[in-house]
């Protein structure tokens, strides 16, 4: 009986929805590999900032979900927990200020690195462009998340 107790409630902490682990890419680019080990299938390649999902681990490879719900390896020697996003609608403004000025167009898929958010708006950089975008442009933030 107490074994049985016992079990239901680590399944019930297993079971339990918790916030999401985000971990980005801190090298120029990396590999996304079909199972952990470097012998496994590259599936893609992400460049630096790319934000994923942790969805476990295997050793030192991570298992990772990106911001099109697309699955893979990442070897843990490339991750951090440095916050970033990515953009998930096919064009995002980069603007000056909140609301302000346009001084880039990102395409699908290119990841920043979060600096702050300030209402809807995030404050991101690629380590050479800083700049602000809207909350509904970007993946890899949680929704009560305040920056």
């Amino acid at each position: 009986m107490r074994i049985t107790a016992m079990l239901l409630a680590i399944m019930t902490v297993l079971a339990a929805p918790g916030a999401a682990e985000f971990y980005s890419v801190t090298s120029k680019m990396a590999n996304v590999r079909s199972g952990p080990g470097g012998a496994n299938e590259s599936l893609w390649q992400v460049l630096r900032y790319a934000p994923f999902e942790v969805l476990g681990r295997s050793g030192a490879w991570t298992h990772v979900r990106d911001y099109e719900g697309d699955e893979g390896w990442v070897h843990g020697s490339v991750l951090s927990k440095v916050r970033a996003v990515a953009v998930k609608t096919e064009k995002a403004n980069l603007r000056e200020t909140p609301g302000g000025e346009i001084t880039w167009v990102l395409d699908r898929g290119y990841p920043m690195k979060l600096l702050k958010t300030e209402g809807n708006w995030v404050q991101v950089s690629d380590g050479e462009t800083t700049g602000w975008l809207h909350r509904s442009v970007v993946w890899g933030l949680e929704e009560d998340e305040d920056g």
